[in-house]
């Protein structure tokens, strides 16, 4: 599923969740609980995360509205900024104008992923060693599909398809995985190359140009956020 717009006419009852934000929420949540943050908790909006925080400045607020940071906030959606000195053994809570705003969306009885670049191979590897039914759901930008999340989906897509476990029953799945066999030698390039936003936005924010060339990085973390409760996201070690 590419876009938000569209989950209420796709969405699956029963299948595992992959959630989709590669720019940035997922690269970002990711990126933190790989470097020691407790847990990651996504809210709808910016009053409800402050209200969650309250008086308890040990919990950091995490996010971006429209790509500009939230006053009040500790840490804008980066990856580069989710060091282990800035959020390791901190609880974080979330906020992005895609990526939280789409799992506002889901039915909170389904296991929900986290993906990105960044975990792909953790991510796969997990979808194989269960050999569930699997929805991979794009955050997109403002409601439209976005070319890096559907690169990303197109790259979970050949990887499974590959192992003979999984089939798919939508045309859009063989057209992600299309769109990333043609983009797979250098993804960051493509994306940039086709996409007018990220093109606009890598040339004229510096910051942005980091978190971007950063969550174009393919398997760097061997974890894979899942959701333990609802809409609170951890690294569960599985022996």
């Amino acid at each position: 599923m590419l876009s938000p717009a569209l989950y209420p006419f796709q969405k699956k009852s029963g299948h595992t969740i992959v959630l989709i934000d590669v720019l940035r929420f997922t690269s970002t949540m990711t990126t933190a609980l790989a470097n020691g943050a407790v847990y990651a908790e996504t809210f709808a909006d910016v009053d409800a995360a402050l209200q969650a925080r309250g008086n308890d400045y040990s919990y950091k607020l995490v996010g971006e509205k429209g790509g500009a940071f939230i006053e009040g906030f500790n840490f804008n959606n980066s990856p580069v900024a989710m060091t282990h000195q800035n959020i390791g053994g901190r609880k974080l809570g979330f906020v992005t104008t895609n990526g939280t705003y789409m799992r506002s969306l889901m039915d909170n009885d389904q296991k929900i992923y986290a993906g990105c670049f960044l975990n792909g191979k953790a991510l796969i590897n997990r979808l194989l060693e269960e050999d569930c039914d699997v929805q991979l759901v794009c955050s997109g930008c403002h409601n439209k599909p976005a070319v890096e999340d559907t690169l990303f989906a197109g790259m979970v897509a050949d990887k499974l398809l590959k192992s003979n476990k999984y089939r798919y029953w939508e045309d859009v799945v063989p057209m992600c995985r299309m769109l990333y066999r043609t983009a797979k030698q250098d993804l960051k390039k493509y994306a940039l190359r086709h996409s007018l936003v990220l093109r606009s936005r890598y040339n004229e924010y510096i910051n942005y140009r980091d978190d971007l060339d950063f969550s174009f990085r393919q398997n760097i973390f061997d974890v894979v956020p899942e959701e333990e409760e609802p809409y609170k996201f951890v690294v569960n070690n599985y022996v």
